[in-house]
Order: C-alpha cells, then sequence, then structure tokens
C-alpha cells in the first residue's frame, strides 16, 4: 500500500473513532441517563483504542542506525498539554449554564484530581504513555523481530498494569494511572505495527486473520461490557481481555478500511479530513453539545433498543462535528489562539494564515 493511502486510511480510522466520540457524549451528555445502554457501552469500548493504536503506528519509527527514535516529547507536549489545560479551564465556567448533564466532575477539582479530566483525559495520558513507551525503547531495540518486541511489551503492560494497583487512590486520580494502564498496551502494539508497517498491512488483508480478528473483537466486546454474566470468568482476566480486545479492533479496523481507502473517493476524502481534525474536535465539542433530555422518554418508551439510540446519536452528533470544524477554522486565522484551543503547532497556523 502506497504511503499517501496509508495515511489516509489511518486518519479515517481516526475519522470514525473521533465521531463515535462525538456520538457517546451525545448520549451520555445530552440525553443522560441513558448510558448504560448497549449502543453507549460499545461505543465506549471502541473509539479510544483506536487512537492509541494510531498515535502508537506514527510512533513507532527507527533511526538511521536501527535504534528506535523516542518520541518528540517537547513537541508532544506542547500539542497536548496545553490546550488541554486551556479548553478544560473554559470548559468548567460553561458546563453550569451549558443545560447539559454529565456523569463526571466538571470543576477544577475534578480537572486535576479526578481521572477523567472533566472528560479532556486523552491527551494527558496519551503524553504519558508516551513517555513511558520512550523508556521502553531501549529494550525494544535489542529485538528486530516483531514477536520479540510484542513480548517485550506484555512484559512491560503487567509490570504496569500490577503496579497501578499499589498507587494510592488519590494519585490514581491525579495521574489516571488506570487508564494508562489500560491503553498502554494497544499503544506500544502500535508502535510494534509501525516498525514492521509493511509486514503489519499485508497480515491484516488476509481473510482468516479479518475473520479472526472480528469474532474477537465481538466476543471480547460481550464480555468485557457485560462483565458480570460471566461469573466463570476471574476478575484478573478483565483488564488482559480488554487490552486483548483493543488490539483485535485496531487490526479488524485496519483490514476492514484499508481496501476501501485505497480506492480513495469523496467519502474518503471527508472521513480522511475529519480525522486529521480529530484534536481540534476532541477539545472543542463538548461546547456544542445541547440538551436532549425531552427525547428520554421516547427512547426509553423503545426499551433503549440500539438502533434507535445510535440513529439519534448518530444525527445528533453530523451537526456537532460541523460546527467544530467551522469554529476550528475560524479560530485557525489565529495562530496563537489555533494553538491554545485546537493544538494546532504555532509554526502550522502561521503557515495557513499565510496561504
Amino acid at each position: 500500500m502506497p504511503n499517501t493511502n496509508r495515511l489516509a486510511l489511518f486518519d479515517v480510522v481516526k475519522g470514525i473513532a473521533i465521531f463515535m466520540v462525538v456520538m457517546g457524549h451525545v448520549l451520555t451528555m445530552c440525553v443522560r441517563q441513558i448510558d448504560s445502554a448497549a449502543a453507549f457501552k460499545l461505543l465506549g469500548e471502541v473509539h479510544m483504542p483506536l487512537f492509541f493504536f494510531v498515535s502508537g503506528f506514527f510512533t513507532g519509527r527507527r533511526d538511521d542506525h536501527g535504534n528506535l527514535r523516542l518520541p518528540p516529547y517537547g513537541r508532544r507536549a506542547l500539542q497536548l498539554l496545553i490546550p488541554m489545560v486551556a479548553v478544560s479551564t473554559l470548559w468548567i465556567f460553561w458546563f453550569p449554564v451549558s443545560g447539559l448533564q454529565s456523569p463526571l466532575v466538571s470543576t477544577f477539582a475534578g480537572l486535576w484530581t479526578d481521572p477523567w479530566k472533566n472528560g479532556y483525559w486523552f491527551t494527558p495520558v496519551l503524553f504519558v504513555i508516551m513517555v513511558i513507551y520512550g523508556g521502553v525503547t531501549p529494550l525494544l531495540s535489542r529485538w528486530r523481530g516483531a514477536a520479540g518486541q510484542c513480548a517485550a511489551i506484555v512484559v512491560a503492560a503487567t509490570a504496569l498494569y500490577v503496579g497501578a494497583d499499589y498507587v494510592p487512590d488519590f494519585y490514581k486520580g491525579v495521574f489516571s494511572t488506570d487508564l494508562i494502564a489500560r491503553f498502554f498496551p494497544v499503544f506500544a502494539l502500535g508502535a510494534v505495527a509501525g516498525l514492521h508497517k509493511d509486514t503489519f498491512m499485508s497480515f491484516c488483508r488476509r481473510p482468516w486473520v479479518l475473520a479472526a480478528t472480528i469474532i474477537g473483537s465481538a466476543v471480547l466486546l460481550a464480555y468485557v461490557c457485560w462483565y458480570w454474566r460471566y461469573p466463570f470468568m476471574p476478575m484478573w482476566a478483565l483488564e488482559p481481555s480488554r487490552s486483548l480486545m483493543h488490539v483485535c479492533l485496531a487490526t479488524a479496523a485496519t483490514g476492514v478500511l484499508a481496501p476501501w481507502c485505497a480506492g480513495g473517493g469523496k467519502a474518503v476524502a471527508l472521513w480522511s479530513f475529519v480525522g486529521r481534525k480529530s484534536l481540534a474536535v476532541y477539545l472543542l465539542h463538548y461546547f456544542f453539545l445541547f440538551p436532549l433530555g425531552a427525547i428520554r422518554p421516547w427512547l426509553e418508551a423503545v426499551d433503549l433498543a440500539f438502533v434507535p439510540l445510535v440513529t439519534v446519536a448518530a444525527l445528533v452528533a453530523v451537526p456537532v462535528v460541523a460546527v467544530t470544524l467551522g469554529v476550528a477554522y475560524i479560530v485557525s486565522s489565529s495562530a496563537p489562539l489555533a494553538f491554545l484551543l485546537t493544538g494546532e503547532p504555532l509554526k502550522n497556523s502561521v503557515k495557513n494564515a499565510k496561504s
């Protein structure tokens, strides 16, 4: 697969994933009291692993000597942490007058001590995971083969998962340690896939691999979302099963979308554009959600059926994403604003303004 198509593929993956993020927030913040339904559970388990996998895929690189490159910590800190603090602070003031409901603590205490960071947890967790991955790269550099590198990742992920249990509760909230342990494996395995990208892409296109990962995703999703229905499974198996599900989802998504993206077309271009703006959508879309509590009785009357919920969430997500992209475009005319509110690097914003 040519490099341009590969870039388009993962932009499309990010575009679909961020659209699912907005759909999930429509259910949990616009409608509310409906986030125990199957639609919300499935949406919530699918989209974030795709983001971490793609981020890992483009982090896994070697230098001219064959050693693994460290992530660009300074640039990523500027892109991820400063906009997160700026936008989430604005959200704290906007939320009380938004008419929305949230299961999260939308206060300054929630921002700094709650693991979900008022809904803005992804960016700091991604940055910390990058730092941890950087610490593992000397070990990974000793292995050239994917099998050995995957084994090293499993060992590191196990140590991280076990170590998270010993972190005091307060610091678990401050540093989101459980979320870091949860998403480190799929990020790091995404980096391994990036180190062996041609082999990985060929692997995903094999029919039996695609069938196995789709079936595995479905089975593991059922267990992870409703684990209490499987009392014969020990509780310690939940997080390893979730990590395996994340990898199956990312592999299946790559295998399913690769042929479509290779053909190009307007739909691919649209989803690719949304994917390239996914960080801006993530940071700003909360401000353009709107209360939909009046439709809750109807949705409950149809027994929280999967199709009505997904349909409503998708229909509402379309204008939310469209307005968010419009605001991001307006903001892009000012390099400092684009940096603070959308994570756009200052040099990119300046180039866009000049062009």
